[in-house]
């Protein structure tokens, strides 16, 4: 099914994500998605062409879901090609992202009045990842509110913040992203903050979350979840035998007192 948005209404949305288990699951069209998608693979290309412009042609013919074997057999330091920074959108790729039907829809229903810039950018931040299979591509398991609690952000006044991922090229059940349903509603889970190579500190879960808790999203390309700034995520291990691609932001929109 596409464009899944109008089916529930704002109120329906928040019930999910602030009553119910914590996230809301919506999709965009076909059209869309192949937008998403180019815009990511322009600015990729464009990044592998400056860095590696003798091994880019390889990657120029092949899919972004055939990444981690290109990488691996010409040699590709991944974690140093591809820093936060070199993943943020550009200002016309983040505004044609925005003005697509169904961010505007977002936008409206959840009332957004801005995108998070955790890095500085003077417009809001969209970032793809990349996650090779089988690697320690993704993070622990955390929510997005203990990295402002470690120091990497700030809310501002009378807002809150709902994090926005989207699935560009996945398999569903093997590759997306792991939820822990309804942990928004318990604040006193135990985390520690760990420095890693960029220097951040990063969250990781201290108190014990069972197997059973924890809930693979099988999220197809054009997916997209809209989850609680409590809830307890992260990516799924990649289980599958290609490269995952998602893109995510923090909105803003009003705060709940």
């Amino acid at each position: 099914m596409r464009d899944r948005w109008h089916i529930m209404s704002e109120s329906q949305i928040l019930e999910q994500i602030d009553k119910g288990p914590g996230f809301f699951v919506g999709s965009m069209s076909l059209l869309e998605l192949k937008i998403v998608r180019q815009i990511i693979r322009d600015q990729y290309l464009e990044h592998l062409f400056a860095e590696e412009p003798q091994k880019a042609l390889y990657f120029d013919r092949s899919s972004m879901r055939e990444y981690h074997e290109l990488a691996e057999r010409h040699q590709i330091d991944h974690v140093k090609l591809w820093p936060k920074s070199k993943r943020i959108l550009n200002f016309d790729a983040f505004n044609t992202v925005v003005s697509l039907h169904f961010f505007q829809n977002i936008m409206s229903e959840l009332e957004v009045s801005s995108i998070t810039s955790e890095e500085g950018s003077s417009w809001g931040e969209l970032y793809w990842r990349i996650v090779r299979p089988g690697t320690s591509d993704i993070g622990s398991m955390h929510t997005d509110r203990w990295f402002r609690d470690l120091g990497h952000g700030v809310m501002p006044p009378k807002r809150r913040g709902l994090k926005l991922w989207i699935a560009v090229e996945t398999i569903a059940g093997l590759n997306g992203l792991s939820v822990a349903p309804n942990s928004h509603k318990n604040k006193d889970w135990a985390y520690v903050g760990e420095v890693d190579h960029t220097g951040i500190s990063k969250p990781r879960l201290q108190s014990k979350l069972n197997t059973k808790d924890i809930y693979n999203i099988p999220a197809s390309p054009g997916d997209f979840v809209i989850f609680h700034d409590d809830l307890i995520h992260g990516g799924m291990t990649n289980r599958s035998d290609q490269t995952r691609v998602s893109i995510e932001c923090m909105l803003l929109t009003p705060s709940l007192a």
